[in-house]
């Protein structure tokens, strides 16, 4: 297995509300980098946190270019106003532009509500895209959000040609480093040709793309059998004895996503996080490794 990159974006949270993503993740067997986006609104205390556990924080800026010295090849310019959803992507393509060759791997992730049972880069990744689906029954058309983000960005239209489709959540994206670096480029440039990038976050995008095809190679990952579950419509869960949430074949998933939704779930993903009997000990012995 490759070196493999984390890349998430962070602002008005402290450290409370990013500590089951972390400690979940730093229970698994990840060894691979994250680097967090931090915006002007995250504190000194969480941000010197975050660095203690090993994890890269950059501070980002309201304004564009939002960081200081842009990689050259990345965007000129981005729609004003826009929302962060959308201007995540410019973040993180530019760190992949500065970064390639030091990665194999890169997850895309919301970190809020995100949380590890598994080091999330293990299973078979082949040459594609890794996308998640959400249940089968929430279609775009049906979903009150979904549909108003289609609407804002693209118009009737669009929402008329997508309402039957699945819903991908753009929150949890995963693949080898070309694939994400063409996917970051490829969702930049239809940001920039939507009618609203404020109104309209980068989820609609991502599954125009996706059901358009312009994304392709790419494996959707479905609850029923996928290392990543995204579980915010779901309704029924299994757990295996030691607490951890089971896909529909009954393998413990690699990363779960809108656990939040339900506080039963919630729950349980509290119990294996904090009251694991190796919390203390791994986080004292990670402390330790750190320069």
């Amino acid at each position: 297995m490759g070196r493999n990159l984390i890349l998430g974006i962070s602002d008005n949270y402290n450290y409370f509300h990013l500590s089951r993503f972390f400690e979940s993740l730093y229970k698994t067997s990840f060894d691979g980098h994250v680097c967090l986006f931090v915006g002007p609104n995250t504190g000194a205390n969480t941000v010197r946190q975050l660095q203690k556990l090993g994890v890269e924080t950059i501070l980002y800026k309201k304004d564009f270019p939002y960081i200081s010295q842009p990689h050259p090849a990345n965007f000129p310019a981005l729609p004003d106003p826009i929302h962060i959803y959308n201007f995540r992507h410019f973040l993180y393509y530019d760190y992949i532009l500065k970064h390639e060759q030091d990665f194999d791997n890169v997850l895309l992730t919301d970190v809020r509500d995100v949380v590890f049972q598994k080091d999330p880069f293990d299973f078979p990744i082949a040459s594609q895209l890794y996308v998640a689906m959400e249940s089968r029954d929430k279609r775009i058309g049906s979903c009150q959000y979904n549909s108003k983000w289609v609407l804002n960005g693209y118009g009737q239209e669009k929402l008329d040609e997508l309402a039957e489709q699945i819903v991908s959540c753009a929150g949890t994206t995963l693949g080898p480093m070309a694939q994400i670096k063409r996917y970051l480029h490829t969702l930049l440039s239809a940001i920039l040709e939507l009618k609203d990038a404020y109104g309209c976050a980068d989820q609609a995008v991502h599954n125009d793309l996706l059901h358009s095809g312009r994304i392709a190679p790419v494996r959707q990952l479905y609850n029923d059998d996928t290392p990543i579950l995204t579980v915010g419509a779901e309704f029924e869960f299994k757990l295996d004895p030691q607490g951890y949430l089971l896909d529909g074949k009954g393998h413990r998933a690699n990363t779960v996503h809108q656990y939040d939704r339900h506080p039963t779930l919630l729950a349980a993903v509290d119990k294996y996080i904090f009251t694991n009997p190796l919390r203390k000990s791994y986080l004292k012995l990670r402390y330790k490794l750190m320069p």
